[in-house]
């Protein structure tokens, strides 16, 4: 297998990957937990110092959305350019105007697919994304048989997120 890909994100694109990365989704998630419980414990109890349990994670949670738009719009003139994937057997090859890079998949831990995009984890954590778009259904179907044969989905206690 051999695929390689042209594509050119908008600042849309990049904003809705980035919005979607597993981890932030996971940041996200508790944050909105910990404030509703929060914001719960302060209704019981009538405590309005119990109010800043709610508003802590209120905070994470706008700071990260800031951070995310922030993200994109500062990259706006690199993802202009033109990006090229390659897909091999053995490795996965990015390149960009900025940067250039070739993985091995032996160091990648689990793809995802979320929102028209495919996450590939490393295992040292570091994620990177592909649009589903930039491939056609031939090689799109390609791709999604070889990452399950590559990189099956990791099963997760419930209760560990990361």
């Amino acid at each position: 297998m051999d695929i390689t890909a042209t594509f050119r994100l908008t600042e849309q694109d990049l904003r809705r990957a980035l919005r979607n990365v597993p981890a932030l989704r996971r940041m996200t998630l508790l944050g909105g937990i910990a404030m509703v419980a929060g914001l719960l414990v302060w209704a019981l109890t009538g405590e309005p110092n119990m109010g800043l349990l709610g508003m802590g994670p209120v905070v994470l949670v706008v700071t990260e959305g800031i951070v995310v738009r922030g993200g994109a719009k500062k990259s706006a003139e690199l993802i202009t350019e033109p990006w090229t994937v390659r897909v091999t057997e053995q490795t996965y090859s990015l390149k960009t105007a900025a940067s250039e890079a070739t993985v091995e998949w032996r160091l990648y831990r689990e793809v995802t697919g979320r929102a028209g995009f495919w996450y590939l984890q490393q295992t040292n954590k570091a994620v990177a994304f592909v649009p589903q778009d930039a491939f056609d259904e031939g090689q799109r179907a390609e791709l999604a048989e070889f990452f399950a044969r590559t990189l099956p989905p990791v099963k997760r206690p419930w209760y560990r997120l990361f």
